[in-house]
């Protein structure tokens, strides 16, 4: 039983019956730890350890473990085991990508392949690709919300640019592949240099500028100073208008001060208007406040 505690302790407590026929406990000792409650069925051919607390971990472990074959955890599922659902709210049903005929209770099954570089294992559990996974779920939802998980990821270091435009590369050789739309047109405002920023509020703010009827403007813009280069979260280019939201875990060093004020003076001095603001900055602040340069910048530009 030991060796059965030690596989179970990497499986979220859970053990298959092969696994166990492995370890030389047969069927009658099974069903016979069962009847003694030490052993508790999770799925078809997968049992949890009697004492270990069920957890989402576990019971999506079980869904792989019983489905067998080249089994993963994929789409909603995956974003919510790599923790990408800064965006929008997941269904609770387990989704999986399988090569094998599969049917489980709430459980939805993807027919498909996964190459090698697709799939990978994350909390012990496998997973699609963060990069998979976020082209996966452009079948189902815009590249805004791509964009955030994007982000989140980004954030996270758990991707890079450069890997996500291998994936877009990849998946665009396909015809109509599910997905590649939103991809394409998240990425296409993610150069190799995009900084997604330092928490979520930064992310809250930006999704929230066509909310508070502001100007349109582009993220990351680049913008040359005096030979250096500065990607503002927001740019209303054509009035030279400059937006950064703030987070202070970001920018409340002594080092990150200075460069802030060195680059709103630089920007200044290119004819540019730098505007910051905080997480204590109320929206209505910031509406007013950028709508009333933006209109200052078009009154100067008329005259």
């Amino acid at each position: 039983m030991a060796s059965l505690d030690q596989l179970a302790r990497k499986q979220h407590g859970l053990v298959t019956v092969g696994q166990m026929h492995a370890l030389q406990i047969t069927r009658t000792a099974i069903e016979h730890q069962m009847s003694r409650g030490q052993l508790v069925r999770a799925r078809r051919g997968v049992y949890r350890l009697c004492g270990v607390p069920l957890s989402w971990h576990g019971s999506v472990l079980a869904v792989v473990l019983a489905a067998g074959g080249r089994t993963v955890l994929s789409h909603a599922s995956a974003v919510r085991l790599w923790e990408l659902d800064d965006g929008p709210r997941m269904p609770d049903c387990i989704e999986v990508t399988s090569l094998v005929r599969n049917r489980q209770p709430g459980v939805v099954v993807h027919r498909g392949t996964l190459t090698a570089p697709e799939s990978t294992r994350h909390m012990g559990i496998p997973v699609t690709t963060v990069e998979r996974t976020i082209l996966d779920m452009g079948s189902r939802v815009g590249p805004i919300e791509i964009g955030t998980m994007i982000d989140v990821a980004l954030r996270r270091r758990l991707t890079t640019i450069r890997r996500l435009r291998a994936t877009y590369a990849a998946g665009s050789t396909g015809v109509g592949r599910p997905g590649i739309a939103s991809l394409r047109e998240a990425l296409a405002d993610r150069d190799l240099a995009y900084d997604p920023g330092a928490n979520g509020w930064e992310l809250r703010m930006d999704s929230m500028w066509v909310e508070l009827g502001l100007p349109a403007a582009q993220r990351q813009y680049r913008i040359r100073c005096a030979g250096r280069t500065y990607r503002p979260d927001r740019a209303i280019v054509e009035l030279k208008v400059a937006v950064d939201w703030n987070g202070y875990e970001y920018h409340g060093s002594r080092s990150r001060f200075d460069y802030d004020s060195d680059r709103r003076a630089r920007m200044s001095a290119a004819g540019w208007y730098p505007l910051d603001f905080t997480s204590r900055s109320t929206p209505e602040l910031i509406c007013a406040a950028v709508l009333s340069v933006c209109a200052e910048r078009r009154a100067l530009a008329s005259s």
